[in-house]
Parts: C-alpha cells; sequence; structure tokens
C-alpha cells in the first residue's frame, strides 16, 4: 500500500517492468474484447444492410455476389429532423434506403411515410430523369445513397444485373 518502496536501481527497475507488465496484462484482453465488439457491430451491419438491399423489388432476383457488388457501391448518409432530402423537380443522383427513421413524401396531391427498410427514388435515379417529389426526414434517418452513376456503372460491368433490374 505504498509504505515500501524499492531504494535501489535494481529494485525500481524490477518494479517498472512489474507495472509495465501489469498494464499490458489488462490492456491484452481490452483490446481483445474491443475488437471482438467492433467485428460484431460489422457484421450486424452488414447483415442489415444485405437485407435491406435484397428485399428491395429491383435487387431481389440477384445473386448473394451481385448484391455484394451493389452493397459496395451504397453510401452512408445521415440527415437531421426535418432536413429535406430531394426536392421535386431537381435532377435524380440517387437513390434511398432508410436504415433506421423515417421520412414524408409529399407528392402533388399526397402525402406517404415511409420508415426502416423502405426505399425511395429508384425510378427516378434508373431513367436519370428529375424528382417527382420532396422528401423530408420527420426523425433524424441514417440513410443509404445509391448513386445513379455508379448503378449504371455496375449496369454497364455486369449485363446480368443490368438485365434483372431492367
Amino acid at each position: 500500500y505504498g509504505d515500501a518502496v524499492p531504494i535501489t536501481a535494481a529494485g525500481r527497475l524490477i518494479g517498472g517492468v512489474t507495472i509495465f507488465a501489469g498494464l499490458l496484462m489488462v490492456a491484452l484482453p481490452v483490446g481483445i474484447v474491443a475488437t471482438a465488439f467492433a467485428n460484431e457491430v460489422h457484421r450486424r451491419d452488414f447483415i442489415v444492410t444485405w437485407a435491406l438491399v435484397a428485399r428491395i423489388p429491383l435487387f431481389s432476383q440477384l445473386s448473394a455476389t451481385q448484391i455484394a457488388d451493389v452493397m459496395r457501391i451504397l453510401r452512408a448518409q445521415k440527415v437531421d429532423k426535418g432536413a429535406i432530402i430531394v426536392r421535386r423537380g431537381e435532377p435524380a443522383h440517387s437513390m434511398y434506403l432508410i436504415v433506421d427513421g423515417e421520412v414524408e413524401i409529399r407528392l402533388r396531391h399526397k402525402r406517404v411515410r415511409l420508415t426502416s427498410g423502405d426505399f425511395f427514388g429508384e425510378i427516378a435515379a434508373l431513367r436519370q430523369s428529375r424528382r417527382s417529389a420532396t422528401v423530408q426526414a420527420l426523425q433524424p434517418t441514417r440513410l443509404l445513397a445509391l448513386d445513379a452513376s455508379d448503378l449504371h456503372s455496375l449496369m454497364d460491368s455486369e449485363p446480368q444485373i443490368a438485365s434483372r433490374i431492367w
């Protein structure tokens, strides 16, 4: 409890090495647990993303390898409550998958709410046309965006994917 301390240089060296070894014995398991935790979170996110992509009718007929190709070009995006994601009349650059949160699609004559697992913007992105509705986040929302240019590049390089999507 501190009432006995090393006095000689050799005693201090042994004490220092013991302290260092003790820190390593604590740090090593912490690092192992943290790495395992990070891997598990990554695996869970992969499974959630896989399920989201596979549920979209546009991609539902694709093989596992082809869905993995689509997943590689997805980009994560966070939007705050009240943020406008897309506006009616803008050129369509992306389609979106809702990971969690809620959005409202404002069409000319009605409003539609979408939540986790839903998607929007696929037709305009495929046709590279203008947006037909404004989409606003009703709460903080995490999205996966699929850029139209990336999707078309993938379709150009993988004719099987293109034929299934078309």
